[in-house]
């Protein structure tokens, strides 16, 4: 049986671009919950491993940070949420003239 971990993520990145290409990595593992923060689901540790590695190519490592917290279950039980506000992904668009 392959045990799911829970993580929260959270990241501060400088250049626009690279901040993009974060969230879309992190937009296919879990919700966005906050406009730098993610809540994320990840089947195994090699999984995890993974993401780190792809986080470690996107960003700069002296201009940004991103931040990963281990959430046990119940942490993620236990999670409040005050407010009722969702974030509304960006969709791509193409403009035809």
């Amino acid at each position: 049986m392959e045990v799911t971990m829970h993580y929260l993520i959270c990241y501060d990145i400088v250049d626009d671009e690279r901040r993009d290409d974060v969230a879309t990595l992190l937009s296919g593992y879990g919700p966005r919950v906050q406009l730098s923060v993610f809540e994320c689901d990840l089947s195994a540790r090699t999984a995890t491993a993974e993401l780190r590695g792809k986080l470690r190519a996107l960003i700069d490592p002296v201009e940004d940070q991103v931040r990963m917290y281990l959430l046990g279950d119940r942490a993620s039980r236990g999670r409040v949420v005050i407010g009722a506000r969702t974030i509304e992904e960006r969709q791509d668009f193409w403009i035809i003239t």
